[in-house]
């Protein structure tokens, strides 16, 4: 048992309680949860606290990446409108250029159109062009109206480019270049001059007046010689007074162009070989019935059958000198 003695501070009234043991041991169980329960409600709050601290962070994280997926989407967006905007520029400008070349655009034909090889009964060809013609300016304008796209622009574009190309191939079958190789690698830019030109002439070795079927260009031994245009070689090697000549076929043009009084030859240069316009093909020499070093330069018409003049068909070099 224990007693409380409870006394005024003037000292004229005492109280006494008896208190059990059992009543401190349930006190003390009592003061000792209190406690427990209060540290355990701070660290619970405090606990709380930090989740929502993390909550409030993860959410401000993700609004901060939803905003910047709507920055990235409203200029993906404004590119796309620029996008479209170059691409009918490029359409535009497409059906310009096709329309001044008079090439109708490439459509995807319509399936109840039959296209036949042969001629339709009382029908004469000039109809038949016609109704072609039409047919075909109604595709064209059926693309232009489909909505725009990378793909529907290409095949828009594909026939000017397939015209363009075509073009490119015909003029690199003509033999329009000077055929020397004039500026080297290391800067230095050789000279040239036109010795003797095509047509009648003195020979300089026989002194009789004979037709010169070429052009001669004057330069100094190993300038490298090259292909006036894309061909086919036809002859490599020696060709009586020509000396050591190479002799190439231009499918597009039908000429034949000859190389002659040459050094020597390109590596592995064989007959059959495709050649394309600039390549070298040999080398400035002075082989055969020759003065001193030069090119013998000749076109020849196959389908007229007869040399022309070269100088009618070099358009990018004029002779450093005349003689």
């Amino acid at each position: 048992m224990y007693t409380l003695i409870f006394m005024s501070s003037r000292g004229d009234s005492v109280r006494q309680h008896t208190i059990s043991r059992g009543h401190v041991l349930l006190f003390s169980i009592f003061i000792f949860v209190l406690f427990f329960a209060a540290i355990g409600g701070l660290g619970y709050g405090f606990f709380q606290n930090q989740q929502k601290a993390a909550v409030e962070r993860s959410l401000q994280t993700s609004t901060e990446k939803i905003e910047g997926l709507v920055r990235e989407k409203l200029q993906v967006e404004s590119e796309l409108v620029a996008i479209n905007e170059e691409m009918s520029s490029i359409r535009h400008m497409a059906q310009q250029i096709q329309k001044t070349l008079g090439i109708l655009g490439q459509g995807g034909g319509d399936s109840n159109i039959v296209w036949s090889s042969g001629e339709i009964e009382g029908q004469t060809d000039d109809q038949q062009e016609d109704t072609v013609t039409i047919s075909d300016t109604e595709i064209y304008v059926h693309a232009a109206e489909k909505p725009l796209t990378p793909i529907i622009l290409k095949q828009e574009v594909q026939p000017l480019y397939e015209h363009v190309n075509a073009h490119q191939k015909r003029l690199d079958g003509y033999p329009s270049i000077l055929p020397v190789k004039l500026q080297q690698a290391n800067g230095e830019k050789y000279a040239f001059w036109y010795s003797s030109h095509f047509g009648y002439r003195t020979h300089p070795l026989t002194k009789r007046r004979e037709f010169h079927q070429g052009l001669d260009i004057k330069t100094r031994v190993g300038v490298p010689v090259i292909a006036a245009a894309d061909g086919t070689v036809v002859q490599v090697g020696r060709s009586g007074y020509f000396g050591h000549t190479v002799e190439i076929t231009h499918e597009a043009s039908r000429f034949k162009t000859v190389y002659a009084h040459l050094k020597g030859y390109a590596d592995d240069l064989k007959v059959g070989q495709k050649v394309v316009r600039g390549q070298i093909i040999g080398y400035v020499g002075n082989t055969g019935r020759s003065t001193g070093a030069h090119l013998h330069y000749g076109i020849y018409d196959i389908e007229k059958e007869r040399w022309v003049n070269p100088i009618a068909y070099i358009f990018d070099q004029q002779p450093t000198f005349s003689p």
